[in-house]
């Protein structure tokens, strides 16, 4: 027992999957189709070694954070003003919720007519989902104000912007850290998704030519190095949350 509490469960969980999937490799039934554990982390270091495989990745990850912040900085302002407007709110919920239901692949044929397999293809596949999640991310969190607060704010004779910038954009700061969380990983999908089937350029473009020429363990080691990435993304933003949005990591703990 002292030698397994030395391990993180996350490091023994994953050793027992790299075995299980080293073991079916070797099976007869398997043939050619599945690369063998050994064999695909080998291709994936040996990969990482490379120039073109960090080319790909920064034009990922670029595609990413632009669409990501593109989406953020539209959205943001006017989820404000959805939350801030009882009107606005209800009136634009259906034609909101409709467009968002839309899934950014099926964009993809009509963006190709339109921008062709590029950058701005990816960027624009990043930022339509971002934009949805974080215009209602933030118009939830408005809305989600204390009215207590709002209601003494007024009896001390604050105005609106002092209510907006003080209690309202604190109120909805949990809200769209969430949302970030979430976009962070969708912008990793999208950019990834605009190269494998838009065939715009980075680590998408890369796996799509991999599955295309039969490359089974460069195709794993593709994927595997997409997980890992968004892992890390994740991570990272999880470690950042309680230290931007400091005020509700106590109610959290």
């Amino acid at each position: 027992m002292s030698v397994i509490k030395r391990f993180p469960p996350a490091l023994i969980s994953m050793t027992v999957i790299l075995l299980l999937w080293q073991w079916a490799s070797g099976l007869e039934s398997m043939g050619s189709m599945l690369p063998s554990a050994t064999t695909t982390l080998s291709t994936l270091w040996t990969s990482l070694q490379q120039a073109a495989t960090w080319q790909s990745i920064g034009i990922t990850l670029l595609q990413g954070a632009i669409g990501l912040v593109l989406g953020v900085f539209i959205a943001v302002p006017v989820g404000l003003l959805l939350g801030l407007s009882r009107f606005g709110y209800y009136s634009t919920q259906f034609t909101l919720n409709f467009l968002r239901v839309i899934p950014p692949i099926v964009l993809i044929p009509i963006l190709l007519l339109i921008l062709g397999p590029t950058s701005q293809m990816a960027v624009f596949i990043v930022a339509w989902p971002v934009f949805f999640i974080m215009a209602m991310q933030t118009a939830y969190g408005v809305r989600d104000t204390d009215p207590v607060l709002l209601e003494t704010m007024r009896c001390y004779r604050l105005g609106v912007a002092r209510q907006i910038f003080h209690a309202r954009i604190p109120s909805a700061a949990p809200f769209m850290a969430l949302g970030l969380r979430i976009c962070v990983v969708v912008a990793v999908l999208g950019s990834t998704v605009a190269g494998l089937i838009g065939g715009a350029p980075g680590l998408g473009q890369d796996l799509y030519y991999a599955e295309s020429l039969g490359l089974t363990a460069e195709t794993f080691a593709i994927v595997m190095l997409l997980g890992i990435i968004g892992m890390v993304i994740s991570r990272l933003v999880e470690w950042a949350q309680p230290r931007i949005v400091f005020w509700t990591a106590g109610s959290r703990a």
